[in-house]
C-alpha cells in the first residue's frame, strides 16, 4: 500500500485577513519614512519616490520570498501545515534611520554650504551605508545566534517580545481607534468578538477582511456628516521604478564612520527580537531557526541597502496571531505583490489611503494582544515577574517616542532640559529615556537575569548584570541622547560624564549583591 504524501496547503481564506494586516504595516513604515523626510527635513521628493521607497520595497519582497520557501521547508520537515513567518520592514530602525542619520545630515551638509540637491544624494548615501553596515552586524551575528539563544531563557525573549506588542504595536494601534472612534470600535467589536469570544460570522466568512471592509465602509459614510475624517487623497502619481543595485554609498565612507555608534544598537535591537520573534514560533511548534531568521534578515537587509533604501527588515512579532488566524505562506506573495506594486509604481500613498487607519488599529491590536499574551501562557508561573520585568523598558520607550516627536517641545531643546542640573540626580524625563533607550536588549536581559535568579543559577543572573553594566556604561542601552546613540564617556561634555558611570556601577553593585546573596543565602534564610 502507497502512503500518500503530504502536501503544504500553503493558500487559504486566513491569509487574507493576514495579508491585509502585514500589508498596511509595510506600507506605513513606508509612509513614515517618507513624511518625516519630507516635512521633517524638506528633504527632495524625487530621491524619496526613485529611490527610497522602490529600495526598499525590492528588500521586502526577497525577504517575504525567502521566507515563503522557508515554510516549505519547514511543513516538509514537521510533516503539517504551518505558518510562515511574517516579514516586513522595522518600523525602530526605518524611522531612526530616517530622523537621527539622513535627516541630520542633509541639514548639516546644507549648513556647511552645500546646495540642497548634493546635500540630499550625501545623506541619502549615508543612510544607504548605514543600513549595509546594519546588514554586515546580522550576518556576522547569525553564526551563533543559536547558542545565545539557548542561553537565554524563554521567558525573557517572550517579555521582552511582549513589550513592543504593548506598548509599540497595542498602545499606537488603540490610539488610531479614538482618533476616530465610531469605525475604530465597530471594527474592534466585530474583531475581538470573533477572535477572543469566538462567534463565528455567517458563511463562516474571515473576520479581519470583513471588518476592515465594513470599517472603510462606515468611514465614507459618515464623511459628509463629519464623524469619520476628511476625504483622503485618492490621486497619485504613477509610474514603475525598477532600482538597479550600486555600491556609490561607499564615496561617503568617511562620513559613515561617525554614524557607527547609531548603527549598532538598531541592529542589535533587530538581532535580539528575531531571537523573541523565533522562541513565539517555537512556543506554537514551529520551531524556525533563529540563524535561518537572521540570514534571511541579513540578505533582504544587504538588497535594501544596495538598492537604494534606507531601512533595514525584521521578522515580525506576530506570528502567534497569524497561526490564529490559520494563515499559511499566501498571505506572504500577497504582501509581495501589493506592496511591490504600491512600491515600484508610485502607489504607496495612494493604497494606504484608502483604508482608514482607524479600521486596521483594531486588527494590530488583536495582533498584539496574541503576541503579549504566549509569554504567560508558555512559561511557567513562577516568571511571571520577569516577564513583566521585562515588559518596562518598551513601555518607557513609547513615552520616550511622544515626548521627543517635537509636538510639545523641540527635541533639541528637550535634551538639554534633561542634562540641566543633572548633576543633582536624574530628572523623571531623562530617566524615562535612558530606560527606553536599548529597549529590547535591555528587556530581554533584565528579563534573563531575574529568570536565572528564580532558578537559584547565580552565575548566570551575575552575567546579565555585568553584561547591563558594559552596554551601559557605552550607551549600547541607557543612551542618555535621546537619539540613543553609544559614545566613549571619557570623551561627553564634563557636566554628564558621570551618567553613564552611576549607570554602570549601579548593576555592577546588582551583580554583587546577588554574589553576596548566592554565598550567604543559607545565613540570610533565602532558600
Amino acid at each position: 500500500m502507497e502512503i500518500s504524501k503530504f502536501k503544504y496547503n500553503w493558500l487559504t481564506t486566513g491569509d487574507i485577513g493576514a495579508a491585509a494586516t502585514i500589508i498596511f504595516d509595510n506600507l506605513t513604515v513606508l509612509t513614515f519614512m517618507s513624511l518625516i523626510l519630507t516635512f521633517g527635513y524638506h528633504f527632495p521628493t524625487d530621491i524619496i519616490m526613485n529611490h527610497i521607497i522602490p529600495g526598499s520595497v525590492i528588500g521586502i519582497m526577497v525577504g517575504n520570498l525567502l521566507c515563503f520557501y522557508l515554510s516549505f521547508r519547514l511543513a516538509k520537515k514537521l510533516n503539517k501545515q504551518v505558518t510562515a513567518m511574517p516579514f516586513g520592514l522595522d518600523a525602530p530602525s526605518a524611522i531612526g534611520v530616517s530622523l537621527c542619520i539622513v535627516g541630520p545630515a542633509f541639514t548639516m551638509f546644507q549648513q556647511k554650504g552645500i546646495d540642497s540637491t548634493n546635500a540630499a544624494i550625501m545623506s541619502w548615501h549615508i543612510g544607504m551605508g548605514s543600513v549595509f553596515t546594519i546588514a554586515i552586524i546580522k550576518l556576522s551575528f547569525s553564526m551563533f545566534a543559536e547558542k545565545v539563544k539557548a542561553l537565554i531563557p524563554q521567558a525573557a525573549l517572550l517579555g521582552a517580545i511582549a513589550g513592543v506588542a504593548i506598548a509599540l504595536i497595542g498602545f499606537t494601534s488603540l490610539s488610531s481607534i479614538f482618533k476616530t472612534p465610531i469605525v475604530g470600535l465597530v471594527v474592534l467589536a466585530i474583531v475581538f468578538l470573533t477572535m477572543f469570544a469566538k462567534v463565528r460570522l455567517p458563511f463562516n466568512m474571515s473576520s479581519i477582511p470583513v471588518a476592515i471592509i465594513i470599517g472603510t465602509i462606515v468611514y465614507y459614510v459618515l464623511i459628509p456628516f463629519k464623524l469619520s475624517g476628511d476625504m483622503p487623497n485618492l490621486t497619485g502619481d504613477f509610474g514603475f521604478i525598477l532600482p538597479m543595485p550600486t555600491l556609490s554609498f561607499l564615496k561617503e565612507f568617511n562620513y559613515l564612520i561617525g554614524y557607527i555608534p547609531l548603527v549598532i544598537p538598531f541592529a542589535l535591537l533587530v538581532i535580539f527580537g528575531s531571537m523573541a520573534v523565533a522562541e513565539s514560533s517555537a512556543s506554537m511548534n514551529e520551531n524556525y531557526k533563529v540563524r535561518d531568521l537572521i540570514i534571511i534578515d541579513s540578505i533582504a537587509t544587504f538588497v535594501i541597502a544596495l538598492c537604494g533604501g534606507i531601512s533595514q527588515t525584521t521578522p515580525y512579532a506576530g506570528f502567534p496571531a497569524y497561526k490564529k488566524l490559520d494563515a499559511r505562506a499566501g498571505y506572504l506573495l500577497i504582501n509581495m505583490v501589493v506592496v511591490g506594486i504600491g512600491g515600484l509604481c508610485g502607489l504607496v500613498g495612494f493604497l494606504v489611503n484608502i483604508v482608514p487607519e482607524a479600521a486596521l488599529g483594531p486588527v494590530l491590536l488583536f495582533v498584539a494582544f496574541e503576541i503579549a499574551i504566549q509569554g504567560f501562557i508558555q512559561c511557567d508561573k513562577k516568571y511571571t515577574a520577569a516577564i513583566l520585568f521585562a515588559i518596562f523598558p518598551s513601555l518607557a520607550r513609547l513615552l520616550s517616542i511622544k515626548l521627543s516627536n517635537g509636538a510639545l517641545i523641540e527635541v533639541e531643546k528637550l535634551q538639554n532640559l534633561c542634562f540641566l542640573n543633572c548633576s543633582s540626580g536624574i530628572s523623571d524625563t531623562l530617566a524615562i529615556i535612558i530606560i527606553g533607550n536599548g529597549f529590547i536588549i535591555t528587556g530581554t536581559l533584565w528579563g534573563a537575569l531575574l529568570c536565572f535568579a528564580i532558578n537559584k543559577e547565580w552565575n548566570k543572573s551575575i552575567i546579565c548584570a555585568l553584561l547591563l553594566s558594559i552596554f551601559s556604561y557605552f550607551g549600547i542601552i541607557h543612551s542618555i541622547y535621546i537619539t540613543g546613540q553609544m559614545y566613549l564617556p571619557y570623551q561627553l561634555p564634563e557636566n554628564i560624564k558621570h551618567l553613564p558611570l552611576e549607570l554602570s556601577i549601579g548593576y555592577i553593585a546588582f551583580a554583587v549583591i546577588i554574589f553576596i546573596v548566592s554565598k550567604f543565602r543559607n545565613e540570610i534564610n533565602l532558600k
